[in-house]
């Protein structure tokens, strides 16, 4: 989204002043903020995840290539993890948040005249929206916990290898891996897990992830808007990702099952990187120590999870 404009704000009718044509430029105004919400895409079937973002299929929505764009500078660039990677099955399913900064930036300088400081010409602005950051949320099903120690690349248990490279999806096939995380992800509504500290093994829970903000962001609550958005719109929707009988088909079979379908009862958890842990320990998140830590995409994570209450609110993040 991009909007120019003409400042005329200082046109002048009256007396001539003195030449100012030194006069420092006006700084441009300060970025704002805002978020877009991305639901669930079933377009996304065709992102090719070997390539950019900029070279998409036409039906990808924009808002997500935003997303991708953040995402594949802190995550592609930044950290070192494989462009083919970055974008898996999961993507589909989730919903995302992108929040984006009205940048304004002189195109055209005002000109004065040199000899009565009358402005001949204003300045040329431009404001542009710039995704600076993004956030998804994950329903449940999910795959099994992450093993301890274990080396994951590309969603694959490798158990082999140094954990920082490689990582190419080539290498991770060579490896012969010895399971696939989410492999009976599709087939059951009722993952059993071995239980951790903040989780019995059975409670389905929703997690938060691919978490970026753009490096020149960092540091001026951008993070925590992304975390309080996600959080307070899963409050509020807390029935939406629970299956209902008459879809499944329960109901056509007259079977009653009442109480036995799994239900969201606001349980976060997040697959954090290590130096991310204090970060999000400010949004309530607690480290699970019997998850112990393993490594994904060579980056080291341990698991955190967060339990709010449901329906209208009540919990806020910093």
């Amino acid at each position: 989204m991009t909007r120019v404009t003409m400042d005329t704000s200082s046109f002048s009718s009256f007396t001539p002043r003195e030449p100012q044509t030194d006069r420092p430029p006006r700084e441009p105004a300060p970025p704002t903020p805002f978020i877009s919400f991305i639901k669930p895409q079933g377009q996304l079937w065709n992102y090719n995840r070997h390539k950019t973002h900029e070279d998409q299929p036409g039906n990808i929505p924009k808002a997500f290539l935003d997303a991708m764009s953040v995402r594949e500078k802190v995550y592609v660039e930044e950290q070192g993890v494989a462009l083919e990677n970055e974008f898996d099955s999961d993507d589909h399913r989730s919903c995302h948040w992108v929040i984006y900064a009205s940048v304004l930036t002189t195109i055209l300088p005002a000109i004065l005249d040199p000899r009565t400081g009358r402005l001949v010409r204003p300045r040329v602005t431009r404001t542009t929206s710039l995704p600076i950051g993004t956030l998804r949320l994950v329903p449940f099903p999910h795959s099994a916990h992450p093993r301890n120690g274990g080396i994951y690349l590309n969603g694959l248990l490798t158990n082999v290898g140094d954990p920082v490279r490689p990582r190419s999806s080539e290498t991770v096939q060579a490896l012969q891996p010895q399971e696939i995380q989410g492999g009976n992800r599709r087939n059951s509504l009722y993952i059993r897990d071995f239980p951790t500290t903040f989780h019995n093994g059975q409670e389905p829970y929703v997690k938060l992830g691919r978490l970026a903000v753009l490096k020149e962001y960092r540091n001026k609550g951008i993070a925590g808007q992304l975390v309080r958005a996600a959080v307070t719109w899963m409050q509020t929707n807390y029935t939406i990702f629970n299956p209902s009988p008459s879809v499944l088909g329960f109901d056509r079979l007259g079977m009653d099952v009442t109480g036995q379908l799994p239900k969201w009862r606001g349980l976060f958890c997040i697959h954090a990187q290590e130096e991310a842990v204090k970060v999000w320990e400010r949004y309530g998140f607690k480290v699970d120590e019997k998850m112990g830590k393993w490594w994904e995409e060579g980056i080291p994570h341990v698991g955190m999870w967060l339990r709010v209450p449901v329906g209208k609110g009540g919990h806020t993040v910093a």
